[in-house]
């Protein structure tokens, strides 16, 4: 049922979805790192890489919490044709990392921007208020012509929005990366402050995009960290129920569309 799904276990956040204990679905043990939490060097961003090139599948990747959202640029990094990144996050993940050397879970997009010349364009949906005037402020004017913010789409604001959000589109393309911090916390739990979309529209927009353009690659992150002495705690228990439900609904939007969009396999 889930194949074409890996799974980046970094921090054993996903052990409790049970979902995901499907045969099919193929596992990178990555708890051996050091240095992967938030920040990461060279030397671990190269060790993650050797061991993703390793996986038989490459269909949606789930990524763990957004702590690893820098993952997403290694993955992007694969696709050998123009596309169009479609970022679904509460943050824009492209604020300047502390170091040259160092690529963070709030920089990645800013480093694909500039170094990955097969990206063309990033749409980011679902940024807090306030995100792209920041944004804005401080980006590169050439990098300012490749980035367009929305604002989360609602039942309410989608005939105006979604076709504002396609007509930007300028790849046949399509990477779609979710952090489920885009969603309203009712949705999904997640360790960062959280966006108000709801998951139905978030699932309507994906397959929108999808039904439109050729996705040639997704990724999930967001989980809620969960260690093995607290996983009886009332709210964690709550966290994993609820994020394995949206990360089920997340991968039927991403692989219902049309299954011969992704590639399923190596």
């Amino acid at each position: 049922m889930y194949d074409g799904v890996t799974v980046l276990d970094f921090d054993h956040s996903y052990r409790w979805q049970a979902f995901l204990r499907d045969q099919s679905v193929e596992w990178i043990d990555l708890t051996d790192l050091s240095g992967a939490k938030r920040y990461c060097g060279e030397d671990t961003l190269a060790r993650i890489r050797h061991r993703l090139r390793r996986r038989r599948r490459h269909g949606v990747t789930l990524i763990g919490s957004g702590n690893y959202h820098y993952v997403t640029y290694l993955l992007l990094a694969e696709i050998r044709k123009p596309f169009t990144l479609v970022l679904f996050d509460y943050h824009t993940d492209m604020m300047e990392p502390p170091d040259d050397n160092v690529i963070t879970c709030g920089s990645w997009v800013l480093k694909a921007l500039r170094e990955l010349p097969m990206l063309r364009q990033v749409l980011v949906i679902g940024a807090r208020e306030g995100a792209a005037d920041m944004l804005f402020c401080d980006l590169h004017p050439h990098l300012k012509r490749r980035v367009f913010v929305f604002e989360p789409v609602t039942e309410e604001n989608a005939r105006r929005v979604l076709p504002a959000i396609i007509s930007r589109l300028s790849t046949h393309d399509v990477y779609i990366s979710v952090d489920k911090d885009v969603l309203a916390p009712t949705e999904a739990i997640t360790d960062w402050e959280q966006g108000t979309m709801k998951l139905a529209d978030l699932m309507r927009l994906i397959r929108s995009i999808a039904g439109r353009r050729k996705l040639c690659g997704a990724d999930i992150c967001g989980e809620y960290p969960v260690s093995p002495v607290e996983v009886y705690n009332r709210r964690h228990r709550l966290a994993v129920r609820r994020n394995a439900r949206a990360n089920q609904m997340l991968l039927e939007a991403i692989r219902g569309v049309d299954r011969r969009a992704l590639p399923l396999s190596s």
